[in-house]
């Protein structure tokens, strides 16, 4: 039985850090994308902040379900759907996150870089393996 609990933890530890590697690249490719657009192309920032979100959730996807998750439940034509709403969440509590923080408490925006990337992730981590990827 503790063999069985201690390679779970050691594919759980494995996910996590596959989930934390790919997130710092998601990371990369979304603000070169927003530079890129905001700064390089001069479009509109909401239009460049779309547009690195939608580059970093079909990438995510790809790395996620083949890297992140592989060996971890099973992919069904539901699970790019679910992954999207995932994203969505996330995108949504980092939105909660920053009118609470800045606009509610009145801290500076960078205060809510804090949980943005310390709760989100993990937020976003356990939907993805309990649901999307499950």
């Amino acid at each position: 039985m503790q063999q069985i609990a201690r390679r779970v933890d050691r594919e759980l530890a494995a996910q996590v850090l596959r989930y934390g590697l790919t997130g710092l690249v998601l990371a990369a490719l979304y603000a070169g994308v927003y530079w890129a657009g905001a700064k390089a192309l001069h479009t509109a920032a909401q239009f460049a902040n779309a547009a690195g979100f939608i580059a970093a959730v079909v990438v995510g996807y790809v790395l996620h379900s083949r890297w992140s998750f592989r060996g971890h439940g099973e992919r069904d034509s539901w699970s790019a759907g679910r992954f999207i709403v995932v994203n969505l969440a996330g995108y949504a509590l980092n939105c909660a996150w920053v009118w609470a923080v800045v606009s509610r408490l009145g801290y500076p925006p960078e205060f809510a870089i804090l949980p943005i990337v310390g709760l989100t992730p993990a937020f976003t981590f356990l939907l993805n393996r309990h649901w999307a990827f499950a």
